[in-house]
């Protein structure tokens, strides 16, 4: 169990996390891990794809958290909160929120709590209360200009604009992503994705070539994920493959894309194979119902009936 946790924590402060997330996993089956190492064990699982097991593992960090450091379980809630909210599921990410509020009920401002405040703003506007959406916002650009990080409230404006982008809201979509942009944090791939879906394609891909050209490589991921989908839409699968390429070089696979890209090159039962494995990491509803469109599109390329599947 030593040389594996040696090796783990090794493979970790040097990036490799699919090394890293193995050689924890492995240790954690002959005797449980201490803290610190389960909590780089579900960093190395959520770099890596596996977002269902980094949720699972972190979960288990929260818990042993609780019991020794209640200001790092709810920084460990914030994160939680934060990763089924980028799901789609906000019932789960609401309850994580509310955790890490009551632990920090009287915390000092920190990076956490800012974080937080930026959460609690994100399902203000998601639930429609537009007294608390306004009170938060208030709160949190307050927070961001002391701590001198203007980006987190055009974060929280960006999501907004892919929230209504998702609902057909073009005019508040476009809106949001302005006040982003204003805000400090980039606009896209949310404001090209949303000329792709109003049919103007070509503008939406020079946008996003232009912008994954100037993308440091925090950005990148998203921007890359973005420009597959576009290429998807114009028909164009040997960009699609080049950008799914340098996502993977960039540690950031994406299983839904390339059983999407290999749909599109007729590859059906490879496809199939690679969507099947997609919904075991993508559990949220808005995630799994965008496989079971790529999967019933596998089946039809096949010429099968629904009775034959």
């Amino acid at each position: 169990m030593t040389d594996l946790l040696v090796m783990a924590r090794a493979a970790h402060r040097g990036g490799d996390f699919a090394t890293s997330y193995a050689a924890f996993s492995r240790a954690g089956a002959v005797g449980p891990l201490a803290v610190d190492d389960l909590d780089a064990m579900a960093i190395a699982a959520g770099e890596i794809g596996h977002r269902r097991e980094a949720t699972r593992v972190g979960e288990l960090v929260y818990v042993r958290l609780t019991r020794t450091d209640p200001n790092a379980a709810a920084g460990k809630a914030v994160e939680l909160g934060s990763a089924w909210l980028s799901r789609g599921e906000w019932a789960i990410g609401q309850s994580w929120i509310r955790r890490a509020r009551g632990l920090l009920a009287d915390a000092p401002e920190s990076p956490v709590t800012l974080r937080l405040t930026y959460l609690e703003t994100v399902m203000a506007v998601l639930s429609d209360d537009v007294d608390l959406a306004a009170e938060r916002s208030a709160v949190l650009r307050e927070m961001s200009l002391g701590a001198g990080r203007p980006g987190v409230a055009g974060e929280a404006y960006y999501r907004l604009g892919d929230v209504r982008r998702r609902r057909g809201d073009v005019d508040g979509a476009f809106a949001a992503y302005t006040r982003a942009q204003e805000s400090g944090y980039p606009p896209q791939p949310g404001v090209a994705l949303l000329r792709c879906a109003l049919g103007d394609v070509e503008t939406a891909t020079a946008e996003l070539k232009a912008a994954i050209d100037g993308a440091d490589s925090g950005d990148l991921p998203r921007l890359l994920r973005g420009a597959i989908q576009i290429a998807l839409v114009r028909g164009d699968l040997d960009e699609a493959e080049h950008y799914l390429r340098q996502l993977e070089s960039a540690d950031a696979a994406d299983t839904v894309l390339r059983g999407a890209v290999l749909v599109r090159r007729g590859r059906h039962r490879e496809a199939l194979t690679v969507l099947r494995d997609a919904l075991r990491e993508h559990p949220s509803r808005q995630e799994a119902d965008e496989v079971y469109r790529w999967i019933d599109e596998a089946y039809c390329g096949l010429g099968m009936t629904s009775a034959e599947r």
